[in-house]
């Protein structure tokens, strides 16, 4: 083991290992990367693989559009192929609403540079013939999103790390990290204790766990998250674009001539909230077909040929989420030195070479290339260093992945209520309709404002 690194990342997920290959990629040479099992061992080897762009801001549009420029060129430059499939997605819009919410997404996405066509159902259907038409409004088409194996880019990412240097410990537990005058000063490990300026947490599920080693909370919570395979369908091929249903709560793309199939449930299952078991690796939780049922349903009316479709295996792999659905990033407040990537939301793969690049900007060089204020650790109050507070709120987070359109000033519905000021109970006997913000319920407008009471 090394006595001395520049920096070590612990987790050799696809997000540890982009880091890594990332610092390397900047000049850093003396970088280490230790996992307490096998790389890929936690979410990643379980991930769908899907690649999408289209995002609400320009930051994490641009952060999985490089992610994608980077998964295209790896197997060129390490000599190991990620499985890296330009297939491109659809968007559908089940409901005018929704359509409404695909056209603001596309505006914006041009003005990102990222190539968006706008489709009818017709020519939706043209695309993807396996798709019913009931209920369809039209669709967004990015070409360029894609699909990608997660531990197949993982390890591709690995090896372009070693490439350039970076050591690669598997079968490493991290069993502490010393802290001196607010900066983290070594890694202490089952192999022997590492001298460090800089760590990076990338443990994924186990992120809350490691920092707090040295007194950090990083508020995520493992839910449950399915996804079934089948057995080969007529007209399913492997250039099959990968399409998402948000209004039925469904994604699902091709695999081995079949389809892969899940979602974003309403009721959500968080599991392990208390701590994930240091031996939970390259291992699934049982079925629970309760809150996956709708979401199998729902798939038969948009595909009807799935209805009579063999399913191979069912798949149920935790996922981190956070309290409200961002990612989890930057340096942690209090501790120099200590930085968090983690809490991505399903969303690993897809990022996982972006936020590589902004992490290992934000480390070399002292801050990232974009504005990452919403994914910023530092954005989370006091509020959520309570569990109860930081399950509900990300429960409620996944159950708001799919589903619902997002409309300007929605609010959080749980959680709420942490903290008033001594003004509160006037403003309620005034008829405030209130909102939160940093854990306060404040007054977003009046009763007497509404068009009725005017008139």
């Amino acid at each position: 083991m090394e006595e001395e690194a520049q920096a070590v990342v612990i987790g050799g997920g696809i997000v540890g290992c982009s880091v890594a290959y990332h610092l390397a990629a900047m000049g850093w040479r003396d970088v280490v990367l230790v996992d307490k099992a096998d790389l890929t061992s936690g979410s990643t080897w379980h991930a769908a693989g899907l690649v999408g762009q289209l995002r609400g801001t320009l930051s994490l549009t641009r952060i999985m559009m490089y992610s994608v420029e980077l998964y295209a060129r790896l197997a060129a430059e390490t000599g190991h192929d990620p499985e890296w499939r330009q297939v491109g997605s659809l968007r559908l819009a089940s409901s005018p609403l929704r359509m409404e919410e695909n056209l603001r997404q596309a505006a914006l996405a041009r003005t990102f540079g990222l190539p968006v066509e706008v489709l009818g159902p017709r020519e939706t259907l043209a695309l993807c013939p396996l798709l019913s038409d009931r209920d369809l409004t039209g669709a967004v088409y990015v070409p360029t999103d894609g699909r990608v194996d997660g531990s197949g880019v993982t390890f591709a990412l690995a090896r372009g790390a070693r490439q350039r240097g970076v050591r690669i410990y598997p079968h490493t537990p991290v069993r502490g990290i010393t802290v001196r005058r607010g900066r983290v000063e070594a890694v202490v490990t089952d192999r022997g204790v590492i001298r460090t300026p800089v760590v990076v947490n990338a443990a994924g599920m186990w992120a809350d766990q490691i920092g707090r080693m040295v007194g950090v909370r990083v508020p995520i919570v493992p839910m449950q998250h399915q996804y079934l395979l089948t057995e080969p369908i007529d007209g399913v091929h492997r250039d099959l674009p990968v399409v998402r249903d948000p209004d039925l709560r469904l994604y699902f793309r091709e695999e081995v001539r079949g389809l892969l199939v899940g979602g974003f449930e309403g009721d959500p299952a968080p599991w392990a909230v208390d701590g994930v078991p240091e031996e939970f690796v390259h291992r699934l939780l049982p079925v629970n077909w309760p809150i996956f049922e709708p979401i199998v349903r729902n798939a038969a009316r948009r595909v009807p040929a799935f209805e009579h479709a063999q399913i191979a295996k069912i798949i149920n792999g935790p996922e981190a989420f956070t309290p409200d659905g961002e990612f989890i990033l930057g340096e942690a407040p209090g501790v120099r030195g200590f930085f968090v990537a983690a809490g991505f939301c399903a969303y690993g793969i897809a990022a996982g070479g972006g936020v590589g690049r902004v992490l290992a900007e934000w480390i070399v060089e002292g801050q990232p290339s974009l504005d990452v204020w919403r994914m910023d650790i530092r954005r989370f109050g006091p509020q959520f260093a309570h569990p109860s507070h930081t399950v509900a709120r990300s429960v409620e987070a996944y159950a708001r992945r799919y589903g619902a359109v997002a409309l300007p000033f929605d609010e959080w519905t749980t959680a709420r209520n942490f903290r008033h000021s001594p003004m509160h109970p006037r403003l309620v006997a005034l008829g405030a309709a209130l909102g939160e913000k940093g854990g306060w319920e404040r007054p977003n407008w009046f009763a007497y404002n509404l068009p009725a009471t005017l008139s």
